[in-house]
């Protein structure tokens, strides 16, 4: 999940076509797995976060500390064998620690 993009999932996944094995190769074992109105779903998250440099330095951490962070999420739901949707959703976030 790391490498993907909406790009790449689209490549990957279609609609009415891509079996259960198909996602497996590419994505590997699902995070969870769940039945929802009798269609199958899989989820995949990814989550990482990292922090500035700037946090470990004496005082100048107090002052413009922080982390940033990534995180990927994609669902899909099968209709038998093959996917009937999936929905794929990527976001960044800054978060600043300190005093100011």
């Amino acid at each position: 999940m790391k490498n993907e993009t909406q790009e790449s999932v689209k490549t990957k996944i279609v609609k009415g076509k891509t079996t259960k094995q198909d996602v497996l190769a590419s994505f590997g074992e699902p995070d969870s797995r769940s039945l929802i109105d009798g269609e199958e779903q899989w989820s995949y998250t990814m989550y990482n976060s990292q922090s500035k440099a700037t946090s470990f330095i004496p005082v100048v951490g107090l002052l413009a500390g922080g982390a940033d962070s990534q995180t990927k999420s994609l669902t899909v739901s099968f209709k038998g064998e093959k996917v009937s949707t999936y929905i794929f959703n990527a976001g960044t976030s800054n978060v600043k620690t300190g005093i100011f």
